[in-house]
């Protein structure tokens, strides 16, 4: 939760082998590679706040920022200068 959000760039292409020659070992996937992938979706996916119950850390910036609903607890909502 908060911190720094990250997103998700693939780390194998998995289509260029496609083009490889049959026989190339180069060709073949191995779990070492899927786990590389899954771990940088893992990574990502863990970073972005939740749709539901999220909690954001430190200063949170909305552009367009549309509330709807109620308050609840210690709120504190600051205008801005107009």
């Amino acid at each position: 939760e908060g911190g720094l959000i990250s997103n998700y760039t693939p780390v194998t292409n998995f289509t260029s082998k496609n083009s490889l020659p049959s026989g190339n070992p180069l060709k073949v996937l191995n779990g070492v590679e899927f786990t590389t992938e899954f771990t940088a979706i893992q990574t990502a996916v863990n970073s972005k706040l939740d749709a539901a119950s999220g909690t954001a850390t430190g200063t949170l910036s909305c552009v367009n920022l549309s509330v709807s609903g109620t308050f609840s607890g210690a709120t504190t909502i600051d205008g801005g200068t107009y």
